[in-house]
């Protein structure tokens, strides 16, 4: 999943997709009023969703694990463990995010956090987000494996052309 032109915007709810960035600002396709928009970097602070990570007990990624990985094991549990509602009380939302991630940081993840990690979560599945995050990793995948092959079979047809690299007598 390829979360990199994902955004969350203060004041503007939900997942925003990158448009197209200027000096002064961005402009995002805003999923909730189907439109998009320019948000001026000045007044707002923007946050890429693959630059957010929780705090774990773990050794590895400085103590934290990316969103992206938290969103995707909260979509392999979805249907065991659907997500809790937002609203629920503390120890429901914490025992929901210890069924997703046991080693989170109790101290620093907050219910706040949690909170907010399940609403994007269900706005982005909501949205067809995720699907869409999938097929542009796919497509990045196919492109880059295209361009290496590509590059096989030129550094192939080279070394043929130079006689292989053996020298013949």
């Amino acid at each position: 999943m390829n979360l990199d032109k994902y955004l969350v915007v203060p004041g503007a709810p939900g997942v925003h997709k990158l448009v197209s960035s200027r000096a002064n600002g961005v402009i995002i396709d805003d999923r909730k009023e189907g439109r998009t928009r320019f948000v001026p970097v000045r007044q707002q602070q923007i946050t890429p969703l693959a630059t957010v990570a929780v705090y774990t007990f773990t050794e590895e990624g400085e103590n934290t694990v990316p969103l992206v990985e938290v969103f995707q094991k909260m979509l392999d549990l979805h249907d065991t463990t659907p997500p809790a509602d937002p609203k629920a009380s503390s120890p429901e939302l914490r025992a929901y995010f210890t069924a997703v991630l046991p080693d989170h940081d109790r101290d620093r993840v907050h219910i706040g956090d949690i909170q907010k990690c399940i609403k994007w979560y269900n706005f982005m599945r909501e949205h067809g987000i995720f699907e869409e995050a999938k097929r542009e990793a796919e497509r990045i995948a196919a492109e880059t494996e295209a361009t290496e092959k590509a590059e096989a079979d030129l550094a192939a047809e080279a070394n043929v052309k130079e006689g292989g690299g053996k020298k013949t007598c």
